[in-house]
């Protein structure tokens, strides 16, 4: 890969400069977000860059079905608990088994769908902010690197370290929960035949799954108590990634790449369930397909970097597998190249929960195989974000360079190689 630096193309001091400028509340749909948009369209203005906004819908339905999700597990353990005080009759949790992994499979259908729209409660309008810049050589299905970025901010009660601590111990708790009790319930089965008895073991068995369901009970009650809050400027989350795609910008109108177009998206309302990707994808994705190569094309999503820089890496519970065929490798590439310290993260669940996610279910939907996608992102800094933590102080002027260094290396070198 050739190496092709930007050291002298831009000011070091500008991203992180941004950051600073971006240290306020930017939640969706508020004076925030309007002013948010108005820095980083007056930003790009001084360049003789004029990007498009779009207004777009999205309804707070990430919220709403977590808070029911919660409330239905809360109702189901709870009658899972007063069936236990009736060793007589606790084989019935057999059928509320069958019932709750049914529930369960429709439910995690409908949060892993990256395709469709769905509309629960008070719809609301946001905006992402669009910039595309078309290269010296524009022929017919063409390369494209998207580069996305969100530029809204979220508060909760709780930090953001422990909640994520409550799920995971929480999910764990749940499967010990539903082994023993299915235990419980084959025993009280076979009681019915005369095949067991309910004895002084029994009882014991069952006090210890009482104990852990109301483990659980608790667990809900504190998760359904955690409330959006004003608290996060969001410096981690996400002005940086807003700062590293303004100087990016920057860089690509001085010099368009030679036969790659360069589209940059500032997603709306990401923090409320990814809105700004859906609704851009859902109504772009097919002209993209129409004007593009979407196969040997490209999403880089940036969000979150502060303390490092991290590249997703690998995404799977129990088989790990890469999040992309070798677009990491060309950007670690990059890194190493240019000597810059670069971590791989991993995710358990999904693909990571940010818009890159919505770029790579579209591109499954049209069966765009060769399209890949990459996201930086830093899990250990997660510690900071949605709450007052998340400042200006906790991001890396060094980092958001590094960041912009390595995405610029890499963007050129792809187009060095388009035929």
């Amino acid at each position: 890969m050739i190496e092709i630096t930007s050291s002298k193309l831009y000011d070091e001091q500008a991203s992180i400069n941004h950051v600073k400028a971006l240290a306020f509340r930017r939640h969706a749909s508020t004076e925030g977000e309007t002013k948010c948009l108005n820095y980083i369209i007056q930003e790009l203005k001084k360049e003789d860059i004029n990007p498009t906004t779009e207004t777009f819908e999205w309804a707070n339905i990430f919220t709403i079905t977590l808070k029911l999700i919660f409330t239905f597990l809360f109702a189901y353990i709870f009658i899972y608990q007063i069936i236990m005080l009736f060793p007589s009759i606790t084989w019935i949790i057999l059928i509320l088994d069958i019932l709750f992994f049914v529930i369960v499979f429709f439910v995690v259908k409908f949060l892993f769908d990256s395709i469709q729209l769905r509309f629960i409660g008070k719809n609301k309008e946001a905006k992402n902010l669009i910039l595309s810049f078309q290269c010296k050589d524009p022929f017919p299905k063409r390369p494209v690197i998207i580069f996305s970025a969100h530029h809204d901010t979220a508060s909760q009660r709780y930090p953001m370290k422990m909640i994520k601590i409550l799920y995971k111990y929480g999910a764990l708790l749940i499967l010990t929960y539903l082994i023993l009790t299915f235990i419980v319930s084959i025993w009280s089965l076979l009681v019915i035949f005369s095949i067991a008895q309910i004895n002084t073991f029994y009882y014991n068995f069952r006090n210890i799954i009482f104990v852990i369901g109301l483990i659980i009970l608790i667990l809900n009650l504190i998760l359904l108590a955690n409330k959006k809050s004003n608290k996060s400027i969001g410096s981690i989350d996400n002005a940086s990634g807003v700062a590293i795609l303004i100087e990016l910008a920057k860089l690509i109108k001085k010099n368009p790449l030679n036969r790659t177009d360069v589209i940059f998206l500032w997603c709306g309302a990401e923090e409320r369930g990814l809105w700004g990707s859906r609704q851009y994808c859902n109504q772009h994705f097919e002209e993209l397909i129409h004007e593009y190569d979407l196969d040997k094309s490209y999403n880089i999503n940036i969000d979150m970097v502060g303390t490092y820089i991290g590249l997703l890496d690998k995404i799977g519970l129990f088989k790990k597998k890469d999040l992309n065929k070798n677009l990491n490798s060309v950007l670690e590439a990059s890194a190493n190249r240019q000597k810059i310290p670069i971590k791989k993260e991993s995710v358990k669940i999904g693909a990571g929960s940010s818009d890159h996610q919505i770029f790579r279910a579209y591109a499954k939907k049209y069966e765009n195989s060769g399209f890949q996608v990459s996201l930086f992102s830093t899990e250990d800094d997660v510690k900071y974000i949605h709450s007052k933590q998340d400042t200006p102080e906790k991001c890396s002027a060094e980092k958001l360079n590094d960041c912009i260094e390595i995405c610029y290396n890499v963007i050129k070198s792809l187009d060095l190689r388009v035929e």
